[in-house]
């Protein structure tokens, strides 16, 4: 990087450079301090630096490196500020320094010996009433004790340096294929969670190395690990935990992408070939829906190629584990990487209690039906799918309530003092004999080109991925393929205005019924 592009950055790299040091030292002077030998450093060797990309790198290179010659410059010299005020019979001198130090090694100490240490030092009581708060006796708490004294003796004698996840966490969106109910999403939307998981990806680490590599001290951090390892994300061996599942980051994303981005048209041009096709005989199929728009009969015909490409598996790759929560599902974590994470479609099946099916595949840059307005409401569903066969009679007042909130929702229309739905409903038989379309279309068309991507991704995120979870990969690069073939493809059918997002406002999109 040039002397006049640092200059340009100098105020954006001076502040991230001060809260470095500012989690580095208790005393705001001696951040001011040390982020001036920072800078200093920094613009001395900014000329030898041959790549911009790689600058971000070599600035905490070089501000870990003039922390450390700080910190051993510091240890040197122990001052002591003398004013009138000192007592006589006082001679000793206390360091706000040492203070930081014992706090810093107290949120480091695992929770038996911390509870016990501050029981004791902090709040006075007794070995005799601690062992009863504890359930202990009396000499295990005085070994707690002698043992917590040695360790925090031996931490402030320690140079510790936080991590990089400390100070730049990483966002991950959590990734979820199964069963449901999806309560890995709302349980991982978490940033202190995601970066404790991350923190033990590659290796296993100790509770106290896990709060040194995220910056959480153990206090905060007991819980959120004893949590994540009985909903097996994390799993421990002894004092030890590693990450128990898998972890696309940005770089692999990258690599993948760059890899096969050149085949998204290819595969939106496959669907399209598809949809036209299959057009006049779907038609022909004589469903409720077939007189719908061109717009919304495209993209239901390319809905069902989505789902298709979506499920179809090219060799046996078993069957998903069962979550913490009890289901079978496909769950991973994957770092937020922009347009290429950026969330495109939901999919979701729920059914009535008389066996119909109603089928989303929610586009969410342009929504138009959205699964959540009947996931978990069985009453809805079965109104729905009542309305859709003919059935809804002797509706009672909560019933047409309800039926109104469709209505406004567009996914019924009421006409002639009736109601229809707003979506096509096929039979059993129609069903089947599409989804056979889509498969042999699927094979004979799309299926060498879509198995190359799976191969590319299995292999990218197998590169990525610790030896433990290696038997995870086939899955998950199996579910990833949803951003390549689906996502990125039709964005491209979009842009190439085959797709429109100006619906017809009495017909929804991306929803159909499969009555039973």
């Amino acid at each position: 990087m040039n002397g006049n592009k640092l200059n340009e950055n100098m105020e954006e790299i001076s502040k991230t450079i001060f809260s470095y040091c500012r989690a580095k030292t208790s005393i705001r002077e001696d951040a001011e301090d040390l982020a001036q030998d920072i800078i200093l450093e920094l613009i001395k060797s900014s000329d030898s630096l041959r790549s911009d990309d790689a600058f971000y790198g070599f600035m905490w290179a070089v501000a870990g490196n003039v922390y450390k010659q700080w910190y051993r410059k510091k240890l040197k010299t122990v001052t002591c500020e003398l004013t009138e005020d000192i007592p006589e019979d006082d001679s000793e001198c206390e360091s706000t320094d040492d203070i930081y130090l014992l706090r810093r090694e107290l949120a480091l100490l695992s929770e038996k010996y911390r509870r016990a240490t501050v029981m004791y030092y902090i709040y006075g009581l007794s070995c005799s009433e601690i062992s009863s708060r504890l359930s202990t006796s009396e000499s295990m708490v005085k070994y707690l004790l002698f043992k917590s004294r040695k360790i925090l003796k031996e931490g402030m004698n320690m140079e510790r340096n936080l991590r990089e996840l400390s100070y730049n966490p990483k966002n991950l969106i959590p990734m979820y294929s199964g069963e449901g109910p999806n309560r890995f999403y709302s349980f991982m939307n978490n940033l202190m969670r995601q970066n404790i998981v991350l923190s033990c990806y590659n290796d296993s680490l100790t509770a106290e190395q896990i709060s040194l590599e995220t910056g959480i001290p153990l206090p905060y951090l007991d819980d959120e690990v004893r949590e994540l390892t009985e909903k097996k994300i994390l799993v421990h061996d002894g004092r030890r935990y590693s990450a128990n599942v898998v972890i696309i980051n940005r770089e692999c994303t990258e690599e993948i992408c760059h890899k096969v981005s050149g085949k998204y048209d290819a595969i939106a041009k496959l669907i399209i070939e598809f949809v036209d096709s299959c057009m006049e005989e779907y038609v022909k199929l004589g469903f409720y829906g077939a007189d719908f728009s061109e717009n919304t009969l495209r993209w239901q015909l390319s809905t069902i190629m989505w789902r298709m490409i979506r499920g179809y598996a090219f060799k046996n790759v078993g069957n998903p584990e069962k979550t913490g929560w009890g289901e079978h599902a496909d769950i991973w974590l994957k770092e937020d990487s922009g347009d290429m994470t950026a969330p495109t479609f939901n999919y979701c099946t729920v059914e009535s209690k008389g066996g119909d099916t109603v089928w989303f595949f929610d586009y969410l840059p342009a929504l138009k039906g959205d699964h959540y307005d009947f996931y978990g409401n069985r009453r809805k569903i079965d109104l729905l799918c009542d309305i859709a066969d003919g059935t809804a009679d002797n509706l009672s007042e909560y019933d047409l309530e309800t039926i109104a909130e469709m209505v406004r929702d567009g996914y019924v229309i009421s006409e002639n003092g009736g109601f229809r739905v707003a979506m096509p409903i096929y039979s059993k038989a129609q069903y089947s004999e599409l989804m056979a379309k889509a498969e042999q279309f699927m094979k004979n068309r799309m299926g060498e080109l879509i198995e190359t991507i799976d191969n590319v991704s299995e292999h990218v995120i197998g590169e990525h991925t610790p030896s433990r979870l290696k038997e995870s990969v086939a899955r998950i690069s199996g579910q990833d393929r949803f951003y390549h073939t689906v996502c990125a493809p039709a964005k491209k059918m979009l842009d190439m205005k085959y797709l429109s997002t100006s619906y017809d406002p009495l017909e929804m999109p991306t929803t159909y019924i499969v009555l039973k």
